[in-house]
């Protein structure tokens, strides 16, 4: 029997009825409109890197006290991301990485006496805020980003746990994280105490979420029924509308896609190594520090909170080779000081390579906890992708020589697309000097934290014109990320 143009219309608005409902349900599902929640994780290495950079950004030149060697930089100065000596534990991700140079702390270089020292270098590191400086002491008057992006996803997609606030404990100048102004923010430091925090009459299945499983079952049972409707519908309309059958079609099509994503969530399981050990403030800061990681990772799969931060302290690595060999300090800082000695006219030029490879190791395994954290995130599936793809590591430090105390060219490392909006796999280089000689040791930025922060709102989804005080050159988010 041939359907009237109006009894067609009338029988796929009725087919359809359930469409609206199998989208929002959908998107409740994600906790966001229908997409993976987006997670952050914010990395902060106290003291530094290995760098030649001054405090005006301008790199020593060699001949003098300072050693003067870049081994942050990448291997190549071109764009296709090479690593250089400490990036070598995150080779497996390195696609994933988007190494930025030329990025400048002005919140701190602009406005701190001096072009800055511990107190504004560490207040300013993730606020790029103004600072009060009582008594000596440093206070920002403003929001990590880390906070920002918190308070704004747990509006978003509620959670147990806003953020997660994990420390490598040690030597520090204090900490870059507030929670608004002058509210600095403790880091927890005993991954057992975190565990039980965390975990604390929480059952996980090893398994996917059964009502997420319900869920897409029903789901794709209305849609398999809209689609038998409309297949139905199809043979026996005329060509004007058969467009629009083909059209509702294309977008059940669409929404069946979707609907399969909900059998990749992530497994949610318990992280071992925590149920035999009493103490957790006197294991070693490498075992800490893989805890940790394995701690944020588990929270984030059982969906307890999207953001974390992990700051690791200015230590001395001495569970691992010291070929500079006994020091009489206790203290990373100490050691990077020396910096300023071990070049060829400096005290300690004799020890050069012995410093050199021992630093090397300190910084390399303050790269092995980003490295095991974004395997981690992209081992474990989620919809059409990994965790990875959907999140973003931001990894910096509030100087970049710690022995010159230089915000100039500070380390900025991120990992992941947080839902595919950074370009990775790439070196990105915003020195002005450096666009007609790529090795050069001249140097000059529009480039400030203040934009790379806009950037990461952005990729989360925020419109927000600026971040941070007034001391950013230029405002907005950085070019070329996306």
């Amino acid at each position: 029997m041939q359907a009237s143009r109006r009894l067609f219309l009338k029988g796929v608005g009725g087919l359809a009825i359930g469409l609206p409902l199998l989208e929002l349900n959908h998107g409740r599902a994600w906790g966001r409109e229908g997409t993976p929640a987006k997670r952050l994780i914010v990395t902060f290495e106290h003291g530094g890197t290995i760098s030649p950079s001054t405090r005006t950004g301008v790199k020593e030149d060699g001949t003098g006290e300072h050693h003067a060697w870049d081994d942050w930089g990448p291997s190549d100065p071109g764009e296709a991301l090479a690593f250089g000596p400490i990036h070598t534990p995150l080779e497996s991700v390195r696609s994933d990485c988007l190494l930025l140079r030329g990025i400048d702390n002005m919140a701190c270089t602009k406005k701190a006496p001096y072009g800055g020292d511990h107190g504004w270098a560490n207040v300013t590191a993730l606020t790029a805020a103004d600072v009060q400086v009582i008594d000596k002491d440093q206070s920002a008057l403003g929001p990590s980003i880390d906070h920002v992006v918190a308070q704004r996803l747990a509006e978003r997609n509620p959670v147990a746990f806003k953020a997660l606030h994990l420390m490598v404990r040690g030597h520090q100048y204090g900490t870059p994280l507030y929670s608004g102004p002058k509210s600095e923010v403790s880091s927890e430091t005993d991954p057992v105490a975190v565990f039980q925090k965390l975990f604390a009459g929480f059952t996980p299945s090893g398994a996917p979420d059964p009502a997420l499983t319900k869920l897409r079952n029903n789901q794709k049972s209305v849609l398999d029924g809209v689609m038998s409707g409309l297949g139905i519908l199809r043979k026996r309309v005329g060509r004007a509308d058969l467009a629009i059958v083909d059209a509702h079609t294309d977008h059940l099509r669409e929404l069946e896609k979707r609907i399969e994503l909900l059998a990749a969530q992530p497994v949610c399981t318990l992280p071992s190594g925590f149920s035999d050990k009493k103490v957790g403030q006197s294991l070693r800061a490498d075992v800490v520090g893989n805890l940790h990681v394995d701690l944020i990772l588990a929270a984030m799969r059982c969906g307890l909170t999207n953001v974390a931060t992990l700051e690791i302290a200015d230590i001395i690595t001495n569970w691992l080779p010291t070929p500079y060999g006994p020091v009489a300090f206790d203290i990373g800082h100490s050691l990077h000081h020396l910096a300023r000695e071990v070049g060829p006219k400096g005290p300690e030029a004799a020890n050069a390579a012995k410093w050199r490879e021992e630093m090397q190791i300190n910084r390399r395994w303050r790269m092995s906890l980003l490295a095991r954290l974004a395997e981690g995130l992209k081992a474990t599936p989620e919809g059409a992708g990994t965790m990875l793809d959907n999140s973003l590591i931001l990894h910096t430090s509030e100087f970049s020589d710690g022995s010159s105390h230089s915000s100039a060219d500070i380390p900025m490392l991120l990992i992941g697309k947080a839902g595919n909006y950074f370009r990775t796999g790439r070196h990105l280089n915003y020195n002005d000097k450096a666009v007609s000689s790529p090795t050069t040791r001249a140097y000059s930025t529009t480039a400030s934290t203040h934009n790379v922060f806009t950037s990461v709102l952005h990729a989360f989804g925020y419109d927000d014109a600026h971040f941070g005080n007034d001391a950013a050159t230029v405002k907005g988010p950085l070019p070329r990320l996306v």
